[in-house]
């Protein structure tokens, strides 16, 4: 690859300079001022300057005297919009070498291009002073090896190394180099496929195949009949031995595989096979022909040459690691790109990492716009700093301030640990789209309401009226019958009953709406049950007993008294209305631990009467159930309530072998 240096004021230029060229084969680096493209003139990395350059004045003339001067040797082309013919001839004169007239033509820039590259020396580097080279039959001496210039030869090898992450342009430089330097008749470069050599990287098995990389002097359809491995043959004896292998080593005894490695040998025409190793595992190979000169390689030679595949070895690793690191993170970026989530990082500076188009579109920045931190909002930008201060995520929240967007979201932030920036904490922003979810509970939530609402009124005014049919009676027969001793005492019990029907109703209606205890009082729970069942006895009308267990274990109790007891009353009336005329109740009650510091006393109502149908079992603490023709279905659900509102539960309890009933649950001081 030839490396290009384009000084311009223009980035369009260099862009049209790169556009017109075959990018495998040149490289365009653009710099808009002479002072910053100093050092590449200086360092001998450029192999042309492309000076664009206004030669209808003498600034142009200048501008090409100041290139001359950091750089005499290099050559130099002018491209000018307007030329005058006096400053194209003093161009000539200040040693430019071609002048263009924009446009620029591809064919004749790629004509005169390769046309000085020829003339030229092909490596931006200095190439190292070399040793007269010996006649065929002259044993090599000291100054012939490259032990004396091993130095500059790293250097100039590291020169090529730096460009690794393009992994063909930069083995085919480096093999070129290879060739320049020990002046071999041919050279191949040969590597396995990254599966095979990184658990990192995957691969459905391990092959052990090479590929040819670059090769120079070897016919290029050798390699589609004839393939190496690391398995066998040279590439097997190289990869297990870990040394260089040399071809006239036909008795060694170390290489069992001689007749098999002698044929690859004669096949390829080289002499000398270098393992290229990462200094961990084998990736390849390094196969040379002989000396142009015909003289043989030295030890120090091929000492240094080993060595200078290893760092070929470790820059080939890193390119496959960077490989599988850039696919991987575009893998992840276009699958967060597709997101219909926003997706945003930032850094713990605030400095935004990444954006994903669907949080650009939140806040309508487009596709291509660029986001800073400040352009959040208020509410959001606030907590991403708490969450990057603290290093602690928070509680999702609702959010509906996005400008000209009518939308609710649901914004999340959570830290992330990044290595690469330190100890600070980085933070993640998502913001997901909730409106439809959102409208929907609400729409749910009114229908539950309406509903609610409905069946409320229903079952209230079926109550009152229930509770007014016998008042109107007796209302109707006031002036006719009230003289009536019989008449006025059943006035009495009439209203007496239908008063304490509603006043019922109306407390359930208000301990249902209450959300928190009354009073904190306490008492013995078997005196609280004591003058619930003497209410819910007088408000049902029935002759029903009430009966302790032997082992009943009486304790106290703590909380809103009035509620405690009205929720035992809806318990006992719920036994007490059952077809028989009188029932009896039993009551039992044990105490249970769950730790060390709480307590609670398990209390089971039983009675004589039917019991819970499977049916009423589930639905019996459901609002509005009932099995009878009277009361609304609110007398257990509110008891229940009340219980769960003191730290305590109810539950029905079934048993097909004996009677059944209710047991609830309450923490004991």
């Amino acid at each position: 690859m030839f490396y290009l240096l384009v000084i311009t004021e223009n980035q369009g230029f260099t862009e049209s300079v790169r556009v017109l060229l075959p990018e495998k084969a040149y490289k365009v680096h653009g710099c808009a001022e002479l002072g910053k493209a100093v050092s590449l003139l200086k360092s001998g990395l450029a192999h042309i300057c492309i000076l664009d350059a206004d030669l209808s004045n003498v600034s142009g003339i200048r501008s090409l005297e100041a290139v001359r001067e950091e750089a005499p040797s290099i050559p130099v082309f002018i491209c000018s919009e307007t030329a005058d013919a006096h400053w194209e001839e003093q161009a000539y004169v200040k040693d430019a070498d071609f002048i263009f007239h924009k446009p620029l033509r591809g064919p004749l820039l790629k004509r005169m291009l390769d046309k000085h590259l020829a003339q030229s020396n092909p490596s931006p580097s200095r190439v190292p002073p070399q040793s007269p080279s010996p006649s065929p039959g002259m044993a090599p001496t000291r100054a012939d090896s490259l032990s004396a210039s091993a130095l500059e030869i790293m250097r100039d090898f590291s020169r090529i190394l730096s460009y690794s992450l393009d992994l063909k342009s930069f083995v085919h430089q480096f093999t070129l180099k290879l060739r320049e330097v020990i002046s071999v008749n041919r050279a191949a470069i040969l590597l396995r496929q990254p599966g095979a050599s990184f658990p990192g990287i995957s691969s459905m098995d391990e092959d052990t195949h090479l590929d040819c990389i670059c090769s120079i002097g070897i016919e290029a359809d050798i390699f589609q009949y004839f393939q190496l491995n690391l398995a066998s043959g040279i590439g097997g004896t190289v990869s297990r031995s870990g040394q260089i292998l040399k071809a006239e080593y036909e008795n060694n005894l170390l290489f069992p595989e001689d007749h098999e490695i002698r044929r690859e040998f004669e096949l390829l025409g080289c002499q000398v096979a270098i393992p290229i190793v990462d200094r961990e595992r084998c990736l390849g190979i390094a196969l040379l022909g002989g000396r142009l000169t015909g003289a043989q390689f030295t030890d120090e030679e091929l000492q240094l040459l080993f060595h200078l595949m290893e760092e070929l070895g470790l820059a080939v690793r890193n390119n496959w690691l960077h490989e599988e690191l850039s696919s991987n993170h575009a893998l992840i970026s276009d699958v967060i790109a597709q997101f219909k989530s926003g997706c945003l990082v930032v850094s713990p500076d605030l400095q935004v990492l990444h954006a994903n188009p669907a949080l650009l579109d939140f806040l309508q920045k487009g596709s291509g716009g660029k986001i800073e931190f400040s352009d959040l909002p208020t509410r959001i930008a606030s907590r991403l700093y708490e969450v990057a201060q603290k290093g602690e995520a928070l509680e999702p929240f609702m959010f509906d301030d996005f400008p000209n967007d009518e939308r609710i979201y649901r914004i999340s932030i959570f830290p992330l640990q990044m290595r690469r920036l330190g100890s600070g904490t980085a933070v993640m922003l998502l913001v997901e789209d909730f409106t439809q979810i959102e409208n929907a509970k609400k729409i749910e939530l009114e229908a539950q309401n309406a509903q609610t609402i409905s069946l409320i009124a229903e079952r209230f005014a079926h109550e009152i009226r229930n509770a007014l049919v016998p008042l109107s009676t007796h209302h109707q027969l006031l002036d006719s019958d009230f003289s009536k001793e019989g008449f006025r005492d059943s006035l009495e019990r009439t209203m007496g009953r239908q008063i304490s029907r509603i006043s019922r109703f109306a407390d359930q209606m208000l301990l249902l709406s209450r959300s928190r205890n009354g009073t904190n009082e306490s008492t013995s729970l078997k005196n609280l049950i004591t003058k619930a069942f003497e209410e819910a006895r007088s408000f049902s009308g029935k002759c029903g007993s009430l009966r302790w267990n032997s082992g009943f274990q009486d304790c106290e109790v703590r909380g809103d008294l009035s509620a405690l007891k009205y929720a035992y009353m809806e318990i006992l009336l719920n036994g007490l209305q059952s077809e028989n005329d009188e029932v009896n109740i039993t009551i039992s009650s044990q105490f249970r631990r769950e730790n060390d510091h709480a307590q609670f006393a398990l209390v089971d109502f039983t009675d004589d009467g039917q019991g819970f149908s499977e049916e009423a079992a589930e639905e019996a603490l459901k609002p509005f159930f009932t099995t009878r023709n009277v009361g609304i279905g609110l007398g257990l659900t509110v008891a229940e309530k009340i219980l769960r509102a003191h730290g305590g539960s109810l539950e029905i309890i079934r048993n097909h072998q004996r009677a059944n009933g209710v047991r609830t649950i309450i923490p004991l001081l």
